[in-house]
């Protein structure tokens, strides 16, 4: 019980943050993924920009993909993203489409694994790119101090130059035991060479933001998974 209050009480505390963040995000809204499995992965991706209507059914107001391509626990590996304007939103039209229930031409093209519905927990901002994804099993006790700290190493990063990164750190609503005990973090940069210019500037010693970094790190927690991938956005209402 305690740890429901806490993730509900830092939902309602970054909700109302006033600041405007460097990143130009916000908590505003909710998403949902549907985590998958497809043997052609290009031709799936297709036939969503294609066919439109799964996301048209269930309201949401953008829609893309994200692409396993490191870090893989199974071949095929994506996820389909949508948007949503709040979290009542998203569990409604969670309702409005069965994956099962599709049409043959995406059946043959991807086997649905779970779907799980996210609240940011600090500002996000929408704008897909090449995102290192890590779920981090964070101490309940700990969980607010670990935000604050993301949101500084975010601040020093853009300081440092790299105007387009941001962090998000993201709280599962009825993601089965595949979430239950972590948080989702995505570090988002536009392309791989922004991010591998990250890892150099740390590795070589030139990091302006490295203080920061060991600020996060000092906090706990333990990392579970780490991948990247490769997201875009295939759909919007407006």
């Amino acid at each position: 019980m305690n740890k429901i209050m806490l993730i509900l009480s830092l939902i309602l505390s970054y909700g109302i943050y006033s600041d405007e963040p460097l990143n130009r995000g916000t908590t505003d809204g909710a998403f949902t993924t549907l985590m998958l499995a497809s043997p052609d992965i290009d031709k799936y991706v297709d036939t969503l920009k294609s066919n439109t209507s799964a996301f048209s059914a269930t309201g949401a107001s953008d829609a893309g993909v994200c692409i396993t391509r490191s870090g893989n626990e199974y071949a095929g590996q994506m996820m389909v993203w949508s948007a949503f304007p709040s979290v009542e939103a998203a569990l409604v039209g969670s309702l409005k489409y069965d994956p099962q229930q599709a049409p043959e031409s995406f059946a043959q093209l991807r086997e649905p694994k779970y779907g799980v519905t996210w609240k940011a927990a600090k500002p996000w901002r929408l704008d897909p790119g090449y995102e290192r994804v890590q779920r981090v099993n964070v101490p309940t006790d700990k969980l607010q101090d670990f935000v604050a700290a993301m949101t500084d190493l975010e601040k020093a990063i853009i300081e440092a130059g790299h105007s387009d990164f941001f962090n998000g750190v993201f709280l599962p609503i009825g993601g089965g035991t595949h979430e239950a005990q972590t948080v989702m973090v995505r570090s988002a940069t536009p392309d791989a060479s922004s991010f591998g210019k990250l890892f150099d500037e740390y590795f070589d010693g030139e990091a302006a933001w490295t203080d920061q970094w060991l600020a996060l790190q000092a906090v706990g927690g333990t990392i579970i998974s780490d991948s990247f991938e490769e997201c875009e956005q295939t759909y919007s209402a407006n």
